[in-house]
């Protein structure tokens, strides 16, 4: 009471730097637990909440001490404006705490649907709409919640410099006294479980944006704290990034064909393999009957990126970084311009993100980069009718490859005025209000109307190769970039990029024309994957005598059978080992975790290394 009247007689005192110190102090501390409670939305998605004493207290003392972290930078950004006037101040403070606040729920809602954090890569693709596109009900929906937070701290900076002097200094000096204490036991115990590969701790990490708790495997060596049989493990089993390529190992060399084959790949963005069938893709499917339809195949990744790359390169997504840095073209590609093939390469999205311009199509001069999204059919009928323009203008002494990339599954999209095949579905999507609880059927109705309005449009295509003529002696390859995940799995997945279970790798995949006869080619059973593509084009199709071996991981799928056990598939930093009845899925540094199909943990499992080996020769077969 005193202190009160006091600070009202001396106002001065109130709007000292001390005193706005430590409102931004408290500010930090409110932010701090604020945080902590948004952060408990990460651990909705834990494989395996840990039941053991370390794990859980890793989870607790680690959510605590990095939320009071990340508050605290804030907080250091803030100082500066302790030197700005009241009003000023306040909103300076309030604006950057919201955003704060704002960037940590967004990115709550980013992992729950792809179990991964924001990051410059996931702003490039949003921003790009190659992951997600927002309505305008979502945009308002986060505008409004901006508007509401940064009110929110608006006010409770103005309510703690009105209270503050009411407040006990304990309460500040015993929430520090807790979080260095839960600094300690965070790091101490990670210090441990990293030493001895103890994984109910060093996989927990991965729930919290930044999170980077220390290791100390030199110190714990010297005094043999250490468990270097399960490291060395580890350690095979990681990523390393290099941009010192061998590829290929040996140069392609070969006849030019005397009848050269045109080929076209039609490739959907996130089809989904259910969904190459007689109902939801009845033109596609119809063609394909005169083919090959394989229907265990897997993509090489569960993203554009990795599944375009392993299409083209026939290698693992794993080597993106090295041929991204090297601007290395396929060899496929290569091929093709070395018997002067015609490339015509229509894609609806822009081919700059993921950076198709300067890996695949590298060495391909006055390349289209996108559609411009001025025609009124949409990006897919733009990309269409380009098409069909460039195949009438083609030099018919020459033979073509043609690449026709549709996006309209991916952003469950089609035109207004398009029949809704399926009901009910959604009327729009948006992705703030999706759940694990969700009617999952109304989202899926809505998907399989876009890939039938997409396969409305490719009919164009293909009725241009029967008019022609041109459809006997062109090979027709019906695939998907990867799959798209309707929850599923009931763990919250809409949309890809997130796990390795088929709803997000597996795809659907045909191959129609010269040279495919029904009966000899493999079963439609047996494991196939993009990987095979490359191989089985270069050594039938385009004269190469070049052993498979030296440019690819992959099989031709014209030749002997091979009996697979596994497939190897990736994302942007995981690499995962697929088999008929489980998962391996392996993070960059090496921690691994096993899953059955429906992406449950099966923690009584060990790692088949046999499969591990095979898949670490894959990925570093190409490498210096």
């Amino acid at each position: 009471m005193k202190l009160n009247l006091y600070v009202r007689l001396h106002p001065k005192l109130k709007m000292s730097f001390k005193f706005k110190l430590r409102v931004l102090g408290y500010l930090i501390m409110v932010n701090a637990v604020i945080s902590m409670l948004i952060a408990c939305r990460y651990f909705l998605y834990l494989s395996e909440f840990p039941t053991d004493l370390l794990g859980f207290s890793f989870l607790f003392t680690g959510t605590f001490s990095h939320m009071t972290v990340l508050a605290s930078l804030i907080g250091l950004i803030l100082i500066p404006s302790l030197f700005l006037p009241n009003m000023l101040r306040h909103i300076m403070q309030a604006s950057i705490a919201s955003l704060a606040l704002i960037a940590l729920i967004i990115d709550t809602f980013v992992y729950a649907q792809y179990r991964f954090h924001i990051n410059t890569v996931m702003l490039e693709l949003v921003m790009s709409g190659q992951v997600v596109s927002f309505s305008i009900s979502t945009w308002l929906m986060v505008i409004a919640a901006i508007a509401c937070i940064f009110a929110a701290q608006f006010y409770l900076i103005r309510f703690l410099e009105k209270k503050l002097p009411t407040f006990s200094w304990s309460i500040g000096k015993k929430f520090t006294g807790l979080v260095f204490v839960a600094l300690l036991l965070s790091n101490g115990i990670h210090v441990w479980a990293a030493a001895h590969v103890y994984q109910p701790v060093t996989m927990t990490q991965r729930y919290l944006p930044m999170f980077y708790p220390m290791t100390s495997n030199k110190t714990m060596k010297k005094y043999g704290w250490i468990d270097e049989e399960a490291l060395e493990k580890q350690k095979a089993m990681s990523l390393e990034r290099k941009s010192d390529l061998n590829y290929p190992l040996t140069p392609i060399v070969g006849e030019a064909p005397k009848q050269p084959t045109n080929i076209m790949f039609i490739v959907i963005d996130s089809w989904r393999a259910d969904t190459f069938n007689a109902d939801n893709s009845p033109n596609l499917w119809s063609y394909a009957q005169n083919g090959k339809i394989f229907n265990q195949h897997y993509s090489t990744g569960n993203a554009t990126r990795t599944g375009i790359f392993g299409m083209f390169y026939g290698i693992p997504g794993t080597y993106w970084h090295g041929m991204i840095v090297n601007r290395q073209s396929p060899v496929f590609i290569d091929r093709l311009q070395a018997l002067n093939y015609q490339l015509g390469l229509f894609a609806a999205a822009k081919l700059t993100n993921p950076e198709f311009h300067e890996t695949a199509f590298s060495k391909v001069p006055n390349l289209r980069i996108g559609s411009s999204g001025k025609v009124a059919g949409g990006i897919d009928e733009e990309l269409t009718q380009d098409w069909l323009k460039w195949y009438e203008k083609r030099d018919r002494n020459k033979p073509t490859f043609s690449f026709l990339f549709y996006d309209s599954p991916h952003g469950y999209s089609f035109p207004k005025d398009y029949p809704h095949q399926y009901k009910p579905m959604l009327d729009e999507v948006n992705y703030l209000k999706l759940s694990n609880d969700s009617d999952r059927s109304l989202m899926m109705n809505r998907y399989k109307t876009s890939v039938h309005y997409v396969d409305s449009i490719v009919k164009q295509v293909l009725d241009k190769l029967k008019e022609t003529g041109d459809a006997e002696n062109t090979l027709v390859i019906i695939t998907g970039d990867h799959g798209q995940e309707v929850n599923d799995n009931l763990q919250n997945f809409w949309g890809h990029n997130g796990n390795f279970t088929d709803p997000q790798v597996k795809v659907p995949f045909a191959i129609i024309g010269p040279k495919i006869q029904t009966d000899k080619l493999w079963n439609n059973q047996v494991l196939t994957s993009h990987q095979d593509i490359v191989p089985t084009l270069m050594k039938n199709y385009l004269g190469v005598t070049t052993k498979i071996h030296d440019y690819s991981v992959g099989e031709d799928l014209l030749g002997a059978q091979i009996q697979r056990d596994w497939i190897l598939t990736s994302s942007y930093s995981k690499y995962g080992i697929v088999t008929p009845k489980n998962i391996l899925e392996v993070g960059a540094v090496g921690q691994f975790e096993i899953l059955d199909k429906k992406n449950q943990p099966m923690s009584d499992q060990e790692p088949n290394y046999a499969h591990v080996q095979a898949a670490l020769e894959q990925i570093s077969r190409f490498n210096k």
